[in-house]
């Protein structure tokens, strides 16, 4: 019976963090919007791979600087046929964006189309400003994976994702095509519990991402290349943090190539979106978000010819704006708001709300 102990320990070690299992539910929903706080010098403690449980106690996180994670629903974008696989989407300069994914590439501004599905959390691809002619669709083939489901300890895969763009195409002069590709490795290599700022999380997977992501450019006529070259190569080695049913990885931590920690980003504040509205209600789109200068509120065709009351509020419940419209967009002027959340509530005439929320930065 003693030799039994020590097994019996293992089996009963393995099955506790077996029963902890990120599934599609839990990954970020269209209409899900978080607020992240980052320390920009943490100095908490990874831990280490292990099949024994652990306790991450980032409670003493600092909140040096703010940045945004707000899905917006695919359905609602006028080129949503150009990204199928896509369910939900990102906007705004990668300055300010937070989560599991990479903003648009280029100068940073744009769209990031996601796929959220029961493989996982995917990087469709991109509608960005990228190289000064106007926006264009970016797609990623493969496509990029982010995080996988349903995920457990100890699971381990790799993963290879390329998107290219041409930039300057002319038939019969020379032109460039931009390559980026980007292999990945995803590994659950610990479990336990985490507290943050945020609050107390007592089923933690924790996700090893590293990824190397190789840019090139080619210089080619027609289809013969005359030139290439290496642009840059970046390592990406992060750690994120998921819990169920919080739709977002709590912590998100960054390391240099030698694992060394450098900042932390948190989940502050979170609303999570009931499910997606269906094909035959009334929807309300919001656009871009976030936003500096003019805010588009855009109302599906069952608004066509009615009157309805829209409004918009600070997170405080404060009202900033009032108008009865009939129009199906209606173009609001933010440049007099303040950084931050804000809600919009449209009151049709038969009475019911439809609610959505953006960012102004």
């Amino acid at each position: 019976m003693k030799k039994l102990l020590p097994v019996l320990l293992v089996l009963f070690c393995y099955s506790s963090n077996a029963q902890i299992t990120i599934y599609q539910q839990d990954l970020p929903q269209p209409g899900d919007t978080f607020m992240l706080y980052v320390d920009k010098t943490p100095t908490v403690s990874l831990g280490s791979p292990s099949a024994s449980s652990q306790i991450w106690n980032y409670s003493t996180l600092a909140n040096d600087s703010t940045k945004y994670a707000t899905y917006g629903i695919t359905a609602n974008l006028p080129f949503a046929s150009s990204f199928a696989a896509s369910n939900s989407y990102t906007y705004g300069p990668a300055i300010l964006y937070g989560g599991p994914g990479a903003p648009s590439p280029g100068a940073g501004i744009g769209y990031t189309m996601w796929a959220v599905n029961s493989t996982g959390m995917w990087v469709v691809g991109h509608r960005s400003d990228y190289d000064g002619q106007g926006e264009k669709n970016i797609f990623i083939n493969p496509m990029e994976m982010l995080m996988p489901v349903p995920c457990t300890y100890p699971f381990s895969q790799t993963y290879d994702s390329k998107w290219e763009v041409t930039i300057g195409y002319v038939p019969l002069n020379f032109d460039t095509l931009y390559r980026s590709r980007t292999h990945k490795t995803i590994t659950c290599d610990a479990w336990g519990s985490m507290t943050t700022p945020f609050g107390s999380f007592s089923n933690v997977i924790r996700i090893h991402e590293y990824s190397v992501t190789t840019d090139s450019a080619f210089a080619f006529i027609g289809a013969t290349t005359y030139y290439s070259m290496l642009i840059k190569k970046d390592t990406i080695n992060k750690y994120l943090f998921w819990a169920p049913n919080e739709r977002h990885p709590v912590a998100i931590a960054y390391c240099n190539n030698s694992g060394v920690l450098q900042r932390i980003e948190y989940v502050s504040w979170a609303n999570l979106n009931v499910s997606e509205v269906a094909n035959n209600e009334p929807s309300v789109s919001v656009f871009p978000n976030p936003v500096s200068d003019y805010i588009t509120i855009k109302v599906s065709d069952n608004f066509k010819n009615k009157n309805y009351t829209l409004r918009i509020f600070d997170v405080s419940g404060k009202e900033l704006y009032n108008k009865i419209c009939k129009s199906d967009e209606n173009a609001i002027s933010v440049k007099g708001f303040d950084k931050g959340f804000y809600f919009t509530e449209i009151l049709t005439e038969q009475g019911k709300f439809i609610k959505t929320k953006f960012i102004v930065n």
